[in-house]
């Protein structure tokens, strides 16, 4: 009787050591199989140099300037600066268009370069006006988007780096001027503020941090900043300490003309003069 439990007991044993083992190894399998494949589905297939340049990039990393003036930088410096965040070979920006991918370039390239240009002077749906950098000029916002598509199957020429005058990188040229200042003098900056603005710089708007329109407190401060810094901030987007400004009052369909008719509204019925 005793030999029995005792020959029970080895083969349980036995059995228990087996099925451990087996387990073990299976589990050893299963490491190394992963191990093996891991990035196997990983966008490997494009070795462009561009795309590789992004991929071994440091995550988080910080651009800083070169020191080159406004109105000079290269469309390739304008990408690597700003436009790769969301351009990238391998950002992971859901709808923006990735450099050298000629699939996501080719409907965009066939509106034409004036389509592209407008919609990223303007900013198109998730995309900011300018990228997000208001001093970029005109010149240097059409050197990056000739520097992306032709990377992308596209065939664009670009502005000539050292043609732009000192006019033009600050935002316009001498010719441009006068145009200007006429079509804010025609545009209704009370219209577009009825249409648009109130719902944030009415009298009794609720939405905290924005200037209400006939506060004299409320405007003194930004009246200080002098009219071209307001109609800046208004027509590019601002974000201070006490809220953010979307650009254009989140209206892309207005023109410049109208956004500063509308600055130039409410800040003379609230104290100021600009």
């Amino acid at each position: 009787m005793n030999h029995y439990s005792d020959n029970k007991n080895v083969r349980g044993s036995a059995a228990t050591t087996i099925i451990g083992g087996i387990a073990i190894l299976l589990a050893v399998l299963f490491f190394l199989v992963k191990l093996a494949t891991s990035g196997y589905y990983s966008d490997v297939a494009d070795t462009t140099p561009t795309a590789t340049e992004t991929r071994i990039m440091p995550q988080g990393s910080v651009i800083m300037g070169d020191g080159t003036p406004v109105g000079q930088r290269t469309g390739e410096q304008i990408f690597k600066k700003t436009c790769i965040q969301c351009h990238a070979a391998d950002s992971q920006v859901p709808n923006a268009p990735k450099l050298a991918d000629s699939g996501d370039w080719a409907p965009r390239i066939a509106k034409g370069f004036e389509t592209l240009f407008n919609n990223a002077l303007n900013g198109f749906n998730a995309m900011p006006a300018k990228g997000g950098t208001a001093d970029l000029t005109d010149d240097e916002l059409k050197r990056a988007i000739a520097y992306m598509t032709n990377q992308s199957g596209g065939n664009f020429d670009a502005p000539a780096v050292g043609t732009e005058d000192a006019a033009s990188a600050a935002g316009g040229t001498a010719s441009d001027a006068a145009p200007a200042a006429s079509a804010t003098a025609s545009a209704d900056g009370k219209k577009v503020f009825d249409g648009l603005c109130m719902a944030c710089h009415a009298a009794n708007s609720a939405i905290p941090g924005s200037p209400k329109i006939t506060n004299t407190a409320d405007w003194a401060d930004r009246i200080g900043q002098g009219r071209a810094t307001l109609v800046k901030h208004a027509i590019e987007g601002f974000t201070g300490k006490n809220g953010m400004m979307p650009a254009k009052g989140g209206n892309p369909n207005l023109s410049d003309a109208e956004v500063e008719a509308a600055v130039v509204y409410m800040v003379n019925q609230s104290g100021g003069k600009i």
